[in-house]
């Protein structure tokens, strides 16, 4: 619009001034050696024009033949960088879709058009890759790191070569470099959070969440999950350090994030020395016990008050538990205090709660208890003792990646090394048995042993 606008206002000007002119035509007389010129300024005024047009016409012709020849490998240039381009186009491509004989072709096209070997490396290295030519593919991402425009690339490659190498030492090297040369790329972050946990680095691995969190790489939603662990495992390192001080502190902080998280709870509770001066944490446990009676959680929690009798520390779960009485779970363990507590008939109305598909071996073995413990009928026993080989698996803290077991909860799965894997579920498999059967074939007796 405002070149439309200045277009108009100058021809305005210009038949302006030329109906002044006619208007105003002038004379203008010129005396030159023996010549005399008498003419109109408006005539003066274009011969003026034709004059400049002339010389610069002139000029021109002459730029343009003094510059021919450049302007010739210009362009030749041009159409070699502009194939060049396109080779390492067709090059990527190539990579992309595995073709190592086009990948090849193109990537020597590419580097004999241009010139400029920062622009070509990148798929130099990639060619060498998938042509299995490992030596050069770590020189090319060598250079491309030495490069400022092109140092993250390089590191990206060589991270990528040192993860099919299977060198976790050299990987966390380079993997901390490109964290520092560019801290919001996604992969990057991630794989130094993976490098840190398999590593049990947990101070470091948490530094580098709380950080992916600041600058938008996760979300807090994402990451509490991950920090919830993170904060058990510390925890725990404290408490097997005997630091019980920085070990409550970080149960603390666990349970504050995520107040149903079972392993801290259990950890927490084996931290409590006076019941009586926590009562706060108590209440809290007793709250993740009604909602999840977890059994290794019970047992450290009724070991706060180990004076009391197996009939008290019955009558103490049966309060706690009374919202998971429905539960499986719940029956479970109040069968097992019960029967602790030589209450035959609460043991047995706790099993006949769990329905026949419900019931796990661990239920069926305490049925064989009470046959044994209250009626000494060991043919009974035996019979249940059958049932439990084929009966449903009891819970264990079960690896999500390998579906290996374990009885203990971890942060890392002691089987894959996976991070925060370990859930409290039936597993598909049961590697590690926590309960073992002996027979006193002699005496025909039997006893049950609980790990």
């Amino acid at each position: 619009m405002l070149r439309i606008i200045f277009f108009i206002t100058q021809l305005i000007l210009l038949v302006g001034f030329a109906v002044w002119l006619s208007d105003n035509p002038g004379q203008i007389e010129i005396n030159w050696l023996d010549y005399e010129i008498e003419t109109h300024f408006s005539v003066f005024l274009i011969v003026i024009a034709f004059i400049f047009f002339g010389l610069w016409f002139i000029y021109y012709i002459f730029n343009m033949i003094l510059s021919a020849p450049k302007t010739f490998l210009d362009r030749r240039k041009n159409r070699r960088q502009s194939e060049g381009y396109k080779a390492l186009t067709l090059g990527m491509a190539a990579v992309a879709a595995g073709d190592k004989d086009e990948a090849i072709r193109m990537s020597r096209k590419a580097n004999k058009l241009i010139k400029d070997p920062s622009v070509t490396r990148l798929l130099s290295a990639q060619t060498a890759t998938l042509n299995g030519d490992e030596a050069a593919a770590v020189n090319y991402f060598n250079a491309l790191s030495e490069d400022h425009e092109t140092e993250f690339v390089g590191l990206l490659g060589l991270m990528r070569q040192a993860m099919a190498n299977q060198d976790p030492t050299r990987l966390l090297e380079l993997t901390k470099k490109a964290h520092k040369k560019r801290p919001e790329s996604v992969f990057v972050c991630e794989t130094l959070f993976s490098l840190q946990t398999k590593a049990a680095d947990w101070e470091n691995a948490q530094n580098t969440l709380t950080d992916a969190v600041r600058r938008k790489v996760k979300t807090e939603i994402v990451a509490t999950g991950p920090r919830v662990t993170i904060y058990t495992a510390r925890a725990l390192v404290f408490k097997n350090n005997d630091m019980v001080l920085e070990a409550t502190q970080y149960a603390d902080k666990a349970l504050n994030e995520n107040k149903n998280f079972i392993p801290a709870a259990i950890l927490r509770a084996t931290l409590i020395k006076k019941p009586l001066k926590e009562r706060k944490v108590v209440r809290v446990l007793e709250d993740i016990i009604s909602s999840n009676p977890h059994r290794e959680l019970i047992i450290n929690y009724l070991n706060l008050w180990s004076e009391e009798t197996p009939l008290q520390r019955f009558q103490r779960l049966q309060k706690v538990t009374m919202k998971s009485l429905n539960t499986v779970q719940g029956q479970l363990i109040l069968a097992e205090i019960a029967l602790d507590a030589e209450l035959w008939g609460e043991a047995r109305k706790n099993l006949d709660g769990i329905s026949s598909d419900d019931m796990t071996s661990h239920g069926y073995r305490l049925m064989a208890r009470i046959e044994q413990r209250e009626k000494n009928d060991e043919k009974e026993a035996r019979r249940w003792l059958e049932m439990s080989i084929t009966a449903k698996n009891d819970h264990f803290w079960t690896c999500n990646s390998c579906g290996a077991t374990s009885d203990e909860w971890a942060a890392l799965c002691g089987n894959c090394g996976s991070f925060d894997m370990l859930t409290w579920k039936v597993p598909p498999r049961v590697s590690t048995l926590s309960n073992r059967i002996t027979f006193n074939a002699p005496e025909e007796q039997f006893e049950i042993i609980e790990q």
